[in-house]
């Protein structure tokens, strides 16, 4: 097809030329011209076909090999990566392409992270076209280059919000929440850009009761409210945010620990080093798949690289890397994944297919999921039924439909928001009369239980363990935003409509 082409044109094919060529030296040179012209004209198209042959492998697992065992002394001497080729995936040094770590912070704020190509941000698009899309992919098996359901982020535009918040359940009490929440965690911000999970060091001890724990967590922290401004549409070209947005991306890019072929924020000594990672990149590769813009890119890869060399040979993820692991730390792993496989950012297939054995390592019977090999819970559970969901399983399949039936009957927990979180979107995702109901409930705790006045107007603060032991009022805040945000964080990925919530 490439040669025909310039003979449409008006250019003689190659063997005429070479006859013309012998009739004489004037016909001769004129006919040369053709042939130079037509050898660039063919070499042009030959190195467009190969760029855009290249280009095809991004996203979808080529041009990367992962080989985890169980580590043995080091805990990294099990982790093989081909760097070369990862190198070839990633853009230029941070030093010479990104402005964010070019300019001065001050600086930076100036001005708004532009998208590299309008038409590549994802909130852009109608709800329209993305649903048609949910339910492209969701009627083939497996939808998505590496199995991943649609997942579109369409509902965080602000054209599209206030349309999905009426479709699927949302009232202006539950924006209204959001929005409070948002304006709490911005005044929460530190000043190099982080957040912390111990308010000493940003308001004193003004939002006490605070958390127990001694480590302030703080880029997964940070990741957490990052989500949190991402998930209602704001990111770096937002008018109201887009500062506080900029600054909390500013510091995970400035903070990541880079390798030739990596790069990781908490080192092993960490109580929680896989779940702040996880976190930290799921935050970053949202941002990126938002804007597409440029800076993110090598930032992004790079954490995702050290996700999969922390991978264990089962499939899933430990507190650290090469280790075997448990279902609540892969769920963020998974998300990372899940995002990144849905922009340009190089996710190998074999990673993904490794979720799936681990998944089925940690069924407990037909439906239910287990934490460490140990019982059976219902947050377990609820992070198995959205990770199946979002690698593609019909809402029909029995471990779904099943799963969902079990998380219904539970229904919404009065101070557990981590599980709350994940069964929410679970739930979410199905829809129906299940999702109504527990939409009613969840909705209103939130709505009744935030902070309404004062210093924390904004805020939560729930007595589980997860709160008290851990994260405290900066958590229990963050959680349950997220959960407010659920009803335009994801699209449904089955694409239905949910005439229920019509007002």
């Amino acid at each position: 097809m490439i040669d025909s082409e310039p003979t449409s044109m008006g250019a003689p094919p190659v063997e005429e030329t070479l006859a013309f060529d012998a009739l004489g030296p004037v016909q001769g040179r004129r006919v040369s011209i053709s042939v130079l012209v037509s050898f660039i004209v063919h070499l042009g198209l030959l190195l467009m076909l190969a760029v855009w042959s290249v280009g095809l492998g991004a996203g979808r697992g080529q041009g990367l090999t992962i080989e985890s065992g169980q580590s043995s002394g080091s805990e990294f001497e099990s982790f093989q990566m081909d760097s070369s080729q990862i190198q070839e995936a990633q853009v230029d040094s941070v030093d010479e392409t990104s402005s964010l770590a070019s300019r001065s912070l001050n600086e930076k704020f100036l001005e708004r992270v532009e998208p590299q190509d309008e038409a590549a941000n994802v909130m852009t698009g109608t709800l329209e076209l993305a649903q048609q899309a949910a339910r492209a992919t969701s009627s083939s098996a497996g939808g998505g280059g590496l199995g991943f359901a649609e997942t579109s982020l369409a509902g965080r535009s602000k054209a599209n919000r206030s349309t999905m918040v009426q479709q699927h359940g949302g009232n202006e009490q539950s924006e209204q929440a959001v929005a409070w929440a948002l304006d709490y965690l911005a005044r929460h911000q530190l000043n190099d850009g982080s957040w912390s999970m111990r308010y000493e060091e940003s308001c004193g001890r003004s939002c006490v009761p605070g958390c127990d724990g001694k480590d302030p967590y703080r880029y997964g922290a940070t990741g957490l409210a990052l989500m949190c401004f991402l998930g209602a549409g704001h990111t770096q070209n937002d008018e109201q945010y887009g500062e506080v947005v900029t600054k909390g991306i500013y510091f995970l890019q400035q903070s990541l620990r880079r390798t030739s072929d990596s790069g990781y924020w908490v080192d092993t000594v960490a109580s929680a080093q896989m779940y702040e990672h996880g976190i930290a990149t799921l935050a970053l590769c949202e941002a990126y798949q938002m804007t597409r813009a440029g800076e993110l890119k090598e930032s992004c890869q790079l954490a995702l690289n050290f996700i999969l060399k922390a991978q264990y040979r089962d499939g899933g993820w430990d507190y650290h890397p090469g280790r075997p692991g448990d279902l609540s730390i892969a769920g963020w792993q998974v998300l990372a994944l899940k995002s990144a496989a849905a922009s340009d950012l190089i996710v190998p297939r074999e990673a993904v297919e490794g979720v799936d054995r681990f998944l089925d390592l940690n069924r407990a019977g037909e439906f239910m999921f287990r934490y460490r090999g140990g019982k059976p819970t219902k947050s377990m559970t609820a992070i198995g039924v959205l990770l199946q969901i979002f690698r593609g399983k019909t809402k029909d399949a029995r471990s779904v439909a099943n799963g969902i039936e079990y998380l219904s009957n539970q229904g919404p927990s009065g101070v557990d928001m981590y599980y709350n979180y994940y069964a929410t979107q679970a739930m979410f995702q199905i829809g129906g009369r299940g999702w109504k109901n527990w939409n009613y409930t969840m909705r209103d705790l939130l709505v009744k239980t935030q902070s309404p006045s004062g210093h924390l107007r904004g805020s939560w603060m729930f007595e589980g363990d997860h709160s008290n032991k851990v994260g405290g009022r900066f958590y229990s805040t963050c959680m349950s935003c997220l959960i407010l945000e659920v009803y335009y964080r994801y699209l449904p990925v089955y694409g239905q409509a949910s005439d229920d919530f019509r007002f």
